[in-house]
């Protein structure tokens, strides 16, 4: 897999995959994490998990599958990630 292929993304909330914010790069990723755990443990949040931070290797879509995903949004990583691998910790 070459570069264009990978991004990178941080968890949104401390401890669940839920939700994941993504970027295009690990220093982008690793910005937005460190700023976002700052952030929550100034409002006193329940931040002890920490944020994990991910490397997301990207399927190469089909015409159907950008279809699919304009279509429902929902189903976005089924259709575009391949694989996802847990790269580092901020806490």
């Amino acid at each position: 897999m070459h570069d264009a292929e990978v991004i990178f993304a941080c968890q949104v909330v401390p401890g669940t995959d839920e939700i994941l914010a993504f970027t295009e790069s690990f220093g982008l990723a690793r910005q937005e994490a460190s700023q976002h755990f700052e952030r929550l443990k100034a409002m006193d949040e329940n931040v002890e998990a920490g944020i994990a931070i991910y490397k997301v290797g990207l399927k190469d879509p089909s015409v159907s599958d950008v279809v699919t995903v304009l279509n429902h949004p929902e189903d976005a990583v089924a259709r575009l990630i391949q694989t996802i691998e847990r790269v580092e910790l901020i806490s």
